[in-house]
């Protein structure tokens, strides 16, 4: 199962789709440690609906994560932020 961390610029919010599982959890110090990890276990996740949507949807996709792999980063320069604002390291 594939996890997305999703950023909303307009908002100015994160959350974590979980499109398999039909739901998306907004970003909290957390879910960011979970999310990265050694085993997530996404299947146990619930949070808000988020239906058929897909995480572009929602903003812009900064990582993926699957259960059993690593976390892929899309966009460095976000994912130094957020690492930073949700756990206070780079």
């Amino acid at each position: 199962m594939i996890a997305y961390f999703v950023h909303d610029s307009k908002k100015d919010k994160d959350m974590i789709v979980l499109p398999d599982r039909g739901c998306s959890v907004d970003v909290t110090p957390r879910f960011m440690e979970t999310f990265i990890s050694v085993d997530p276990v996404f299947a146990s996740w619930s949070g808000d609906s988020c239906g058929d949507f897909r995480p572009e949807d929602f903003g812009t996709v900064v990582a993926t994560r699957d259960d059993g792999g690593d976390v892929c980063v899309m966009d460095q320069e976000v994912w130094k932020r957020k690492m930073q604002q949700y756990l206070g390291m780079p």
